[in-house]
């Protein structure tokens, strides 16, 4: 495990992992939850995930003209990667998905990117567990004529989401469940 990915592990195990008893949306019971947003929105996390994300990209040689996904979990994710490619002088623009299309103006599941049709489009998600999330926002990508080239998560819960996103988009976690809990 690279320096940048054990930071942001240690940055998700103080801020994020809670262990317990919890009920997760999925309705699943667990023994841990994970509330990554206060390591998405917390800005040394957000520029770690950035930059592994990135990295990401680079290494698999994808080729992405906007990056996003459902909102709440992907904006800060979509953001920061936005800030940090316009930094590195290769911007990669944000969009945000809509849970459900506004019913005034121009009535779009899709915000902030406006690409044309086939563009090539990466769906993130902050913590992968059914799947459902990262489904759903790369249902409404393609439906918005973009192709979907790939697929992140900050974290995976290794509870078949993998599995289901796989069989239809290349998927990247940066970290899994497994890892976290280990020696935590």
């Amino acid at each position: 495990m690279d320096d940048q990915l054990r930071e942001l592990r240690d940055i998700i195990r103080k801020k994020s992992l809670r262990i317990g008893d919890f009920t997760l949306t999925s309705g699943k019971k667990s023994s841990y939850y994970l509330d990554c947003r206060t390591t998405t929105l917390d800005p040394r996390g957000a520029l770690l995930i950035a930059r592994l994300i990135l990295q990401n990209l680079q290494k698999h040689n994808i080729e992405a003209d906007a990056i996003g996904g459902l909102t709440m979990g992907a904006d800060p994710i979509a953001t920061a990667v936005a800030v940090v490619s316009g930094l590195d002088g290769r911007p990669v623009p944000a969009f945000i998905v809509r849970k459900e299309t506004k019913t005034h103006g121009t009535q779009k599941f899709i915000e902030g990117y406006d690409g044309k049709a086939g563009s090539r489009v990466i769906v993130v998600d902050d913590v992968c567990t059914t799947g459902d999330s990262i489904l759903k926002a790369a249902e409404k990508a393609e439906q918005a004529g973009y192709l979907v080239v790939a697929a992140f998560c900050v974290v995976d819960r290794e509870e078949g989401g993998t599995e289901l996103i796989s069989k239809k988009y290349p998927f990247y976690a940066l970290l899994t469940a497994k890892e976290l809990l280990k020696d935590a």
